[in-house]
């Protein structure tokens, strides 16, 4: 199971230099493509740095990049290695999860906000992220990140900090949206202390394999 991508590129041309996750030209090709998911869902987790104009507003762009390549860490670090991470815009990243059911998504997106919360480099700022989550046909993901988009939109308005989950997409059956009996969401990370915590070096993430 993976991406249906039709040729290598180079590093430079696929991953995001701040963040060291895919960048948006890669999630659209990615989205173009398609993924080999036979009738398992997938899920779309978008996820946003609240209030991060006024943050970069008082602290600068350099440190508002520091903040970005760390949630990004926090984000690889928290889901599996089959999922894939995507800077979608200025602070906020796509995750694609292959074989994932609304449940497990919902928590997955959950343990990655608490996470960040509770990262020590960026508890001290006080940074948090919203999460919209949607599920769907791994052969219609621009659909799914298109709900996920939107359930994020929607749900800022009653406050930062929180997972809000989409409507579930119509057109799947319950035999889709069956668990599989091998899926199990990531476990919490174990994040260190800040007296022993490096600055994450933006290592971009290994593709799929196809």
């Amino acid at each position: 199971m993976g991406f249906l991508r039709r040729a290598k590129h180079d590093d430079d041309m696929i991953v995001d230099r701040v963040t060291g996750a895919f960048n948006r030209r890669q999630l659209d090709a990615d989205v173009a493509a398609g993924l080999d998911t036979s009738d398992l869902s997938t899920a779309s987790l978008l996820i946003s740095v609240d209030d991060f104009p006024a943050y970069t507003g008082r602290k600068g762009i350099a440190s508002g990049d520091q903040v970005l390549e760390r949630v990004s860490w926090v984000i690889m670090a928290t889901v599996r290695t089959t999922d894939v991470v995507y800077r979608h815009a200025r602070e906020s990243f796509c995750v694609l999860l292959p074989a994932t059911t609304d449940d497990d998504a919902v928590a997955v997106a959950s343990r990655i906000r608490a996470n960040v919360e509770r990262m020590p480099l960026l508890a001290e700022s006080r940074v948090t992220v919203s999460v919209g989550v949607a599920t769907g046909s791994g052969s219609d993901l621009a659909s799914t990140i298109r709900r996920a988009d939107d359930a994020l939109a929607s749900g800022v308005a009653s406050g930062h900090n929180q997972v809000h989950a989409g409507e579930i997409d119509p057109s799947r059956s319950e035999t889709t949206s069956a668990e599989p009996e091998t899926q199990r969401p990531p476990t919490p990370i174990e994040l260190p202390r800040t007296d022993d915590m490096t600055p994450p070096a933006s290592t971009p993430l290994s593709p799929p394999s196809i």
